[in-house]
Formats: structure tokens, sequence, C-alpha cells
């Protein structure tokens, strides 16, 4: 049996490829981080939003109430006028 051996020669081409599979590998790496940092950010941020919204809604909310609360009560006092007025007229024949 004949011995064969094989000479390893530095193929410029094979450095060429090994390199790009390095620095792709360095980019990927450096993505994904960003990802995972963007994927953080964007949780915090709607997270958030939705605490705003929550909190803008109540603010929204008593708001209302407060209105239906004044709009009773001026029904209330002009009912009183209006009842006080006619008592009065009543009263004077006008």
């Amino acid at each position: 049996m004949a011995s064969v051996t094989l000479k390893k020669e530095n193929n410029p081409k094979d450095e060429d490829i090994l390199n790009s599979i390095q620095n792709l590998e360095a980019d990927k790496a450096r993505l994904s981080e960003q990802k995972e940092n963007l994927t953080a950010l964007l949780n915090q941020l709607e997270n958030k939003a939705k605490e705003e919204y929550e909190k803008r809604k109540r603010k929204l909310e008593k708001l209302d109430t407060e209105v239906m609360y004044l709009k009773q009560r001026c029904a209330k006092y002009t009912i009183f006028i209006d009842s006080q007025s006619t008592a009065e007229c009543t009263q004077t024949g006008t």
C-alpha cells in the first residue's frame, strides 16, 4: 500500500471563508443581543402605556362621576328654585 500524505496548504480562499463565518457569528451575536434588549424595552414601554391608559381611564371615570353628581345637584336646585318661583307667583297672583 502506498502511503498518501496530504499536505496542508494555506489557501487564501479558505481563510477568507473562515473569517467571513467568524464575522457572521459575531454579527449574529450582536444582533441577537440587540433583539433581546429591544424586546425588553418594548415590553417595558407596552406596560407603561397600559398603565397610562388605565390611569387616564380612571381619571375619566372619576370626572364623569363628578359631572353626574353636579348635574344632580343643579337639577335639585333648579327644581327647588322653580317651585319657589311658582309658589311666589301663586301667592301674588301673577
